[in-house]
């Protein structure tokens, strides 16, 4: 066996040139799919990074006529709930600085960062405490303490929100970063937002209900059973809460892996196409040894070397090939995928399982477009290959 391989790698070695060409080919075809596949990865990674930084990995639970602290508290209690957290949405104009910004006040229990993942600059976020003593204390978004005061640590500096039906003067204790939470991006229309303890808000406005509870589960598999759980638990109740509406988050969220994943497929499969092409090349450089070697292979059969031999090594010689050009490919793209994210500063992914299914793919490649070359070799007759003059 060990011959065999020798002798591929000296047939391969005496047109060094072609051969390193046809092994660039092949590297850069499995270079073209690895980073197809890595990019599909990473960008998957970062859409589900951003869904849960965003909020969307669980249930949402809204009303016609609102929801109440006692609806809170049934949903708090299911056993499948790891975290829920009202949300009092209203309109406001913010006197802040020098100017007056239309924002979104939003009423969020204390520890809301868990649920709807905020990302702190400065600061503190809001306490169970503020809101249970109804403290006239908020937390801004960068992009409204940039605008109003021209800077984003503005932490101790007051604002005054205006609403329909009532106002009311807050003391900013924390910062987070613009687009940080869902809440801003659905949003968008109202760019700026003031998060603020809910109690105090519903003291400003009069409303005491609830727009949403956002729901984050213990399971995420199980969004489903925690829907109908929601909906017996609060219709239980005897309380009026109109139209009672859930959105399963989690849901949206598989639905978006599957999107991606069907991307990142189809341009697996069109990376795949280039990989074919060199494949093509395997069967020209096979083709044209074949022809060069024609007296050597009259030789060997005529000292008694087999069929088998024969094909064997001319096998191996595509192998060869194959086997080199998926390395260096697949080298080659893990690296710039690695250093892309490096650059971005992101997290490098790569799916391994699929790595090693495009490294055995490629070596059958080779064998498939190797084996009519190493057949038609192996078919040369002794008399008929030692009279050939090339």
């Amino acid at each position: 066996m060990r011959g065999i391989w020798r002798s591929a790698w000296i047939a391969l070695g005496r047109k060094r040139l072609r051969t390193w060409l046809t092994i660039s080919s092949i590297a850069i075809g499995t270079a073209m799919v690895v980073l197809v596949i890595g990019i599909g990865g990473v960008g998957t990674q970062a859409v589900n990074s951003e869904l849960e930084s965003m909020g969307i990995d669980g249930v949402s639970v809204s009303a016609t006529k609102g929801l109440s602290v006692s609806a809170l508290t049934s949903i708090r209690c299911l056993a499948e709930v790891r975290q829920a957290m009202p949300l009092s949405l209203q309109f406001a104009s913010a006197r802040a600085g020098e100017g007056t910004y239309s924002v979104v006040g939003c009423g969020i229990d204390g520890g809301a960062d868990q649920v709807i993942s905020l990302q702190l600059l400065h600061g503190r976020m809001l306490t169970t405490q503020d809101v249970a003593a109804e403290m006239a204390v908020c937390v801004v978004d960068e992009s409204l303490a940039r605008e109003a005061f021209g800077r984003t640590n503005v932490v101790g500096q007051s604002i005054a929100l205006y609403y329909e039906d009532g106002s009311l003067d807050v003391l900013v204790v924390g910062v987070t970063a613009t687009g940080s939470s869902l809440l801003q991006n659905v949003t968008a229309l109202i760019p700026y937002m003031v998060y603020l303890p809910y109690t105090t808000q519903q003291a400003a406005t009069g409303v005491d209900t609830f727009d949403q509870i956002a729901v984050r589960l213990r399971n995420g598999n199980a969004s489903m059973q925690v829907e109908e759980a929601i909906h017996t638990v609060l219709e239980r109740s005897g309380e009026d809460y109109g139209t009672l509406t859930t959105e399963n988050l989690a849901t949206q969220r598989e639905r978006l892996d599957t999107m991606a994943s069907i991307l990142s497929l189809v341009l697996t499969a069109i990376g795949g196409v280039s990989l074919l092409v060199s494949g093509f090349g395997i069967f020209t450089v096979m083709l044209s040894s074949v022809n060069e070697r024609t007296r050597e292979i009259g030789i060997k059969k005529a000292i008694g070397a087999t069929r088998g031999r024969i094909m064997a090594e001319f096998l191996a010689g595509a192998l060869l090939m194959s086997a080199g050009g998926a390395l260096l490919g697949m080298f080659l793209g893990c690296a710039v995928v690695a250093g892309g994210c490096a650059l971005m500063g992101m997290p490098s992914v790569f799916d391994w399982p699929r790595l090693a299914a495009v490294f055995a793919v490629t070596l059958l490649l080779g064998t498939a477009f190797g084996a009519y070359p190493a057949y038609q070799a192996a078919g040369l007759r002794p008399v008929e290959a030692l009279r050939y003059d090339g």
